[in-house]
């Protein structure tokens, strides 16, 4: 049995979320449409697994967008739908609709408010998001529906075989304004993607342009953190061991390893 497609027929929907934080006149919404699907993902769940404070199963879709307002205004869409539970995707709607869960915020959503809080720019700027339930025709009745939208900064993810083929100098300028930002992290107690490497760091090569990105799961830093230049390892801009090399080429002349035998 084929797994069903919870993203399909998107592409020119508009959906209005609410800016956050509300401006000082009132509460305002921002109408953005869904111009392309960048990634797919599912987290599923069995009814015989499910305890109590537990995400419901989900299927997880970014998206491209622009402002109705103002095409030139682009962001990118988070949606998060709830699913049936592995094995009931073809229950009948009204076993499916006793799986629904309230809409609820997303980890997420709260690192992206708390990073607007704090007015750090080291990640995309939240611009607003909606909290719904689904149709009544849709997977699950009455399920969760999430929608986050924020800014799209310059550059794209950072390619880990273009990064191992700059010149050490270009490479040396990266892994410092990583550092930076995520020393800027840690000192304001704010939240890193727990999953990493280079695909969690946005960069203009053009402008040298950085932010961090990716934070579908979070872990929370505490001011007590200290840098180590593991994370380096960990976020793909220094290679510990030949191993993590059969996966990308190191086209650079210029590597060196240090008393470690870590590769940079």
């Amino acid at each position: 049995m084929s797994t069903p497609k919870y993203f399909t027929r998107l592409l020119g929907t508009k959906v209005t979320v609410d800016e956050w934080p509300p401006p000082s006149t009132g509460a305002a919404k921002e109408t953005w449409e869904m111009t392309e699907m960048t990634k797919e993902v599912f987290a599923p769940v069995h009814a015989s697994s499910t305890v109590k404070g537990m995400p419901p199963a989900l299927a997880i879709g970014t998206f491209k967008c622009r402002s109705s307002a103002n095409d030139k205004r682009l962001a990118i869409m988070r949606v998060y739908k709830q699913i049936p539970f592995a094995g009931s995707e073809y229950y009948d709607p009204e076993d499916r609709k006793n799986q629904a869960v309230a809409p609820y915020e997303p980890k997420e959503l709260t690192a992206l408010k708390a990073f607007k809080t704090a007015g750090c720019h080291a990640v995309p700027e939240l611009l607003g998001y909606q909290l719904a339930k689904q149709n009544m025709m849709a997977n699950v009745p009455e399920g969760c529906l999430m929608y986050l939208v924020w800014q799209k900064v310059p550059g794209e993810s950072l390619d880990e075989e273009d990064f191992w083929a700059a010149p050490l100098a270009t490479r040396d300028l990266i892994r410092a304004q990583f550092r930076s930002i995520y020393q800027s992290l840690i000192d304001a107690s704010l939240y890193v993607p727990m999953s990493c490497g280079t695909t969690k760091i946005i960069y203009d090569w053009k402008t040298n342009h950085m932010n961090i990105s990716g934070f579908l799961q979070v872990i929370k830093l505490e001011a007590t953190e200290e840098w180590t230049d593991t994370l380096f390892v960990i976020f793909g801009l220094v290679s510990a061991s030949k191993t993590e090399e059969r996966y990308f080429r190191i086209r650079a002349t210029d590597t060196y390893h240090d008393k470690n035998g870590r590769r940079w």
